[in-house]
């Protein structure tokens, strides 16, 4: 379970996405739990992918939280991870992401 000062980052995209079809397009291992959680290996950091608003093949909005450090790499700041990841899998998209007001 993930504790309160664990990173997370949400996203809210124009259009639905299929995360899991962008994890593959994007060669990034992942591990579907179910219709809305994704356990990801980014960069060798854990990560849990989760859709907020629809499930994991049309989502709107996702969380990624950060579960465990990459062995190779202990001091990425999560943060910095986390948008990098986001980046990367969008890139994959037909969508943008929708800042928030």
């Amino acid at each position: 379970m993930v504790g309160d000062t664990d990173p997370v980052q949400q996203c809210t995209v124009a259009e639905p996405v299929d995360l899991r079809a962008a994890l593959e397009r994007a060669a990034i291992e992942h591990l579907d739990v179910d219709d809305q959680r994704t356990i990801v290996i980014y960069q060798q950091a854990i990560l849990m992918v989760i859709a907020r608003e629809g499930e994991a093949t049309t989502a709107l909005e996702f969380d990624v939280e950060f579960w465990k450090k990459p062995p190779d790499n202990p001091t990425r700041d999560p943060d910095d991870l986390l948008t990098a990841f986001i980046d990367e899998l969008l890139a994959t998209t037909d969508t943008t992401r929708v800042e928030s007001p």
